[in-house]
């Protein structure tokens, strides 16, 4: 594998990274406290959120060991965009770039979210990243604390990654789901128990007992994660599946197919 690198962390950081970052991303200097802040001020801070709300652009992976920074090359995996690498310890973030951004909100397409969460899954195992990272804030590379090295501009399709990888057996699932496998788990499940459990709420007015009803079931089942998702996940996995049944499973619609059905019995 050719590695080249380069420390110009300047190459377009100014267009391509710092106007992908949310209008207020949450910052710090210090895990464990954040904050929310402008651009301008939080690209200042130690550790950075570099993913928009519910828009999935870099695959971040969090590396707990000495000679974390070459993971990826030891593994024979793609180069990344950036590597951040604390001084002190030698653990690292590898990020990378995806070229088609993908969607997470209440009306994104499920199948790339499970194609990407099966990716990043397998490239947590390939890398022996840390499973338990949220995935939230990231080592902030213009910050010049961090050794920070560029190795690619180039940005990757899901399916470039997928094929340095093994994909059976991943995503994760159950307890043990992570990062993005606990979006669809939490998906699969609960939209499964929705399109029964609906049934015992039609009554007139009842569209707000159902929402409570959805989000209620969502988070119970998020608890039960290693890592659970923040509440922002969790309310808008609830609000799609809360608002799909209650538009396509309603008493008119359930006494339409019984006649159906039983025209044909």
């Amino acid at each position: 594998m050719n590695i080249k690198h380069s420390n110009r962390f300047k190459l377009d950081l100014e267009d391509q990274f710092i106007n992908t970052l949310p209008y207020k991303p949450y910052c710090t200097d210090e895990l464990g406290v954040t904050y929310i802040r402008p651009r301008k001020n939080a690209i200042k801070r130690k550790y950075i959120q570099i993913n928009r709300p519910k828009m999935i652009m870099y695959l971040i992976f969090d590396i707990d060991r000495n000679g974390a920074v070459y993971a990826w090359y030891d593994e024979n995996l793609p180069a990344p965009y950036w590597t951040s690498k604390n001084p002190e310890n030698g653990h690292a973030h590898i990020v990378y770039r995806l070229k088609i951004p993908f969607c997470t909100s209440d009306i994104a397409n499920l199948k790339p979210i499970q194609y990407a969460a099966a990716i990043q899954s397998a490239m947590i195992e390939r890398l022996g990243a840390d499973r338990g990272y949220a995935g939230l804030l990231t080592k902030n590379p213009k910050h010049p604390y961090w050794q920070n090295n560029v190795w690619t501009e180039y940005e990757y399709t899901l399916d470039e990654l997928a094929d340095y990888l093994d994909l059976r057996g991943h995503p994760l699932r159950g307890q043990q789901a992570i990062g993005l496998g606990r979006n669809c788990e939490l998906f699969e499940n609960v939209r499964k128990w929705a399109y029964k459990t609906i049934r015992e709420y039609w009554q007139p007015n009842y569209k707000r007992s159902w929402n409570e009803a959805v989000y209620a079931e969502v988070e119970s089942l998020n608890n039960q994660f290693t890592v659970p998702l923040p509440v922002s996940e969790v309310k808008a996995i609830a609000k799609s599946i809360a608002n799909w049944t209650y538009r396509h499973f309603t008493p008119e619609k359930f006494r339409e197919s019984q006649a159906i059905k039983g025209r044909k019995g």
